[in-house]
C-alpha cells in the first residue's frame, strides 16, 4: 500500500476534531509505520508512543489512541501482555 506523508497528514490536519495531542501521537504512529516498511499492522508499546507524543500519563496515551480510532485514523488492537507490543493499522483514507 503506498502512500505519502504528506497525503497522510492532509486528512488529519484539516479535520476539526483533531488536537495537536492527537498530531503528536499520529505522527508518532506514522513514523513507526515507516520504520516498519509502511505495513500493516506494526507493533508498538505504550512506553514507545508515549516518549515519542510527549505524553505524560497512561490514561493520555489510551485517550488518543481511542479517539484517532474513533475518527477513523487507525485500528488499535491492544495487548495485555507485558512484553508483546499491541497492534495497529493505519487506515486508508476515504476521501483520498
Amino acid at each position: 500500500m503506498e502512500r505519502s506523508i504528506t497525503k497522510i497528514f492532509n486528512r488529519i490536519l484539516i479535520d476539526r476534531r483533531v488536537r495537536i495531542w492527537h498530531v503528536g501521537t499520529y505522527l508518532a504512529l506514522v513514523l513507526l509505520w515507516d520504520k516498519n516498511r509502511q505495513s500493516s499492522p506494526f507493533q508498538v508499546t505504550r512506553r514507545m508512543i508515549m516518549q515519542m507524543s510527549r505524553a505524560k500519563s497512561p490514561s493520555t496515551y489510551h485517550k488518543h489512541l481511542k479517539e484517532l480510532e474513533i475518527f477513523g485514523y487507525i485500528k488499535y488492537l491492544p495487548s495485555y501482555h507485558p512484553k508483546q507490543g499491541s497492534k495497529v493499522w493505519l487506515v486508508e483514507s476515504k476521501a483520498n
